[in-house]
């Protein structure tokens, strides 16, 4: 077997665990034996158990992020060229739409239940991983929708941020029909792509934006 479908298979088989079991709750023998490999080429590869994490979160999360700087860094310029401070919806937009696009593509199904697991979780070893990868971008747009709502004290920007965050995290249930069969089949039933992205965007627009 190659060296990058060793690699491949072994990320993989440790998204799909991490996902089902979480971090504590997945062994590397568990890993190994689904990818196909030993417990040696695991840590030739990638040193430790929280180093394979580490290389799961940046194997979808550093690409995403390259998307998601990329669409503010051009809100921020057009702005900029019109004289004026980025809107929100602009800024909201630039976050939402690529992570909604992102989700629903088949490899990102794994590693969105990983992220759920992150944002309900709060602590432990998936939040420790994640945080130094994800809060460049957060700072980059808080600062952002602080230009935007010059008039709200930055604690009440902050808020509102972590609440839109949370509504962004519902928003891919509805893209992709998590939640249990306990719920109302109304709650658990996926929902056309283009009908949650827009939704989310003039919801959390319009609960930014309210004084």
């Amino acid at each position: 077997m190659a060296v990058e479908e060793t690699k491949t298979n072994i990320l993989d088989a440790a998204e799909s665990f991490f996902a089902e079991m979480g971090f504590y709750g997945t062994s590397l023998r568990q890993i190994t034996e689904r990818a196909g490999v030993n417990v040696a080429s695991v840590n030739y590869h990638f040193g430790s158990k929280e180093n394979l994490m580490d290389a799961v979160l940046r194997r979808r999360l550093e690409p995403l992020n390259a998307i998601r700087m990329a669409r503010l860094d051009a809100v921020e310029a057009e702005a900029a060229e019109a004289g004026e401070p980025p809107s929100v919806r602009a800024v909201m937009t630039a976050l939402i739409e690529p992570t909604l696009r992102a989700v629903v593509q088949p490899e990102f199904g794994g590693f969105s239940i990983i992220m759920n697991r992150v944002f309900t979780e709060h602590r432990g070893a998936m939040m420790e991983r994640v945080g130094p990868l994800i809060e460049p971008l957060l700072n980059r747009y808080l600062k952002a929708l602080g230009e935007a709502l010059p008039n709200l004290p930055k604690e009440e920007v902050v808020l509102r941020f972590r609440m839109s965050l949370g509504a962004m995290q519902h928003a891919i249930h509805a893209v992709r029909g998590y939640l249990t069969d306990s719920c109302p089949r109304a709650l658990t039933t996926a929902m056309p792509e283009e009908t949650v992205v827009n939704s989310l965007i003039d919801y959390i627009t319009r609960g930014m934006e309210d004084t």
